[in-house]
C-alpha cells in the first residue's frame, strides 16, 4: 500500500468519525475505540486498530470538553497512532505514547479551525433575516464540510509527509528511550482512569468502588459479572429513592399516606 493511499484512507477515517459525529447529532463515533476500529478496518488491520483504540479510550475517557474549555482532541490522536502502528512499524506502546502530544497539538489548533466559520457569518445573517430555511440548511452543510475538510487536509499532510520521518525517528531511538516509552504508555491508561474517577467519586459512592475492587481482586469475579451486580444494585437504589420522592411529594402536597403505601415502601 503506497504512502498516498495510506494517507487518503486514514484521512477518510478521520472525516467519517469526526465530521460524521457532528453531522448526525454527536453519536459518539468520535470516541477512540470507534475511531481505532474504523481506521484499522480501512487500513486492513482491524485488530490493531481495536487494541490501540481501546487503550486510548481508557486515556481519554476522563477528558471532557465543556464549552470553550477543551483538554484534548482524541480523533486525530487515534487516527495517527493507529496508522503509524500499522504502516510504520510502531509498537502499540510507542503508538499510544505518540497519541498524547498529537491530541494536545490538534486541540491547540482547534480555535484556528473554528475561526474558519466566521467567513460564513454574513451568509448566516442574511438567510436568518429573510427567513430562508432552505438556505440556512445549505449554509450549515457548507460550513460543516469546510470546517472538517480543512481538518482532514491537515491530517492527510501529517500522515503523508510524516510516515517516513516517524519511522526513521523511532528506529534511531536508543533502547533506554524505547523502554521509557513502554513504561509511559502503561501509565497513561491508569492516569486516564484516575482523571475519570476524580470526577465521579464522592463520599457517597466511594464505598461501591472498594466493593467492586474486592470482588475483582479476592473473589476473581469477571468485570461483566461485577457490572451486572452494579446495574442491579443501581436499579434497586433508584426504585427505593423514587418511592421516597413520591412519599415526600404526597406529604408536601397535603395528601395523606395510607398504611398500605407505607407497607409497600418498607416491603
Amino acid at each position: 500500500m503506497s504512502n498516498l493511499t495510506v494517507a487518503l484512507l486514514a484521512s477518510l477515517a478521520y472525516f467519517i468519525c469526526y465530521a460524521g459525529n457532528w453531522l448526525i447529532g454527536q453519536c459518539m463515533i468520535e470516541r477512540p475505540i470507534v475511531v481505532g476500529w474504523i481506521t484499522g478496518l480501512l487500513l486492513g488491520d482491524m485488530s490493531t486498530g481495536i487494541i490501540i483504540g481501546a487503550a486510548l479510550e481508557a486515556i481519554y475517557m476522563g477528558a471532557v470538553n465543556i464549552g470553550g474549555a477543551t483538554s484534548a482532541e482524541p480523533v486525530s490522536a487515534t487516527v495517527m497512532s493507529v496508522t503509524f502502528a500499522i504502516t510504520a512499524g510502531l509498537t502499540m506502546e510507542e503508538a499510544i505514547t505518540l497519541a498524547v502530544p498529537v491530541g494536545l497539538a490538534f486541540n491547540s489548533l482547534g480555535i484556528v479551525f473554528m475561526m474558519l466559520n466566521n467567513i460564513f457569518a454574513p451568509r448566516y445573517k442574511k438567510v436568518c433575516e429573510t427567513g430562508n430555511s432552505k438556505g440556512l440548511t445549505q449554509i450549515i452543510l457548507i460550513s460543516w464540510f469546510t470546517l472538517y475538510f480543512v481538518r482532514t487536509i491537515i491530517i492527510f499532510l501529517c500522515i503523508y509527509l510524516g510516515s517516513e520521518a516517524v519511522t526513521a525517528a523511532m528506529n534511531s531511538l536508543p533502547q533506554p528511550v524505547t523502554n521509557g516509552l513502554t513504561v509511559a504508555s502503561g501509565m497513561l491508561g491508569a492516569v486516564g482512569m484516575a482523571v475519570l474517577m476524580k470526577m465521579l467519586i464522592t463520599r457517597d459512592n466511594v464505598g461501591w468502588l472498594f466493593i467492586g475492587f474486592l470482588l475483582s481482586k479476592y473473589l476473581n469475579l469477571p468485570a461483566m459479572v461485577i457490572a451486572i451486580f452494579a446495574v442491579v444494585i443501581a436499579i434497586t437504589i433508584g426504585m427505593n429513592e423514587k418511592k421516597v420522592h413520591d412519599l415526600e411529594a404526597a406529604m408536601e402536597g397535603g395528601g395523606t399516606v395510607t398504611k398500605s403505601e407505607e407497607e409497600d415502601f418498607f416491603a
